[in-house]
């Protein structure tokens, strides 16, 4: 299995996993860093880099960024409709606070990092 590959398959599985945590009932939520914007930012964080390890060939704002932050927005949205979830701007700026630190760390970890 290529890098390419690889990092696809872990980038869809890793989405789908963040996508049930955003929606499943606040109670049932499992895995948590301890605080809710940390969880927001690490998830971007991640769901950047294998997207971006996953396509390298495609626009790093207009085909990774944005997606993902237009993801997030989607997100809120959908927790807006969830009984005894709620939307938050603040949601929305630690999932851009993961995406900017992702893009700080780029070069470093494309150069450096293997996978």
């Amino acid at each position: 299995m290529s890098l390419v590959s690889f990092s696809r398959f872990c980038f869809y599985w890793v989405w789908l996993i963040v996508t049930l945590l955003a929606v499943l009932p606040q109670e049932q939520v499992l895995l948590t860093t301890g605080w809710d914007k940390a969880n927001h930012a690490l998830a971007f964080f991640v769901l950047l880099g294998l997207l971006d390890r996953a396509y390298p060939s495609a626009n790093l704002w207009l085909g990774k960024v944005m997606p993902l932050l237009a993801y997030g927005l989607a997100i809120e949205l959908v927790q807006s409709q969830i009984p005894g979830r709620f939307a938050s701007s603040f949601d929305v700026f630690g999932d851009a606070v993961g995406l900017a630190m992702y893009l700080l760390l780029r070069p470093i970890l494309i150069n450096k990092i293997p996978f």
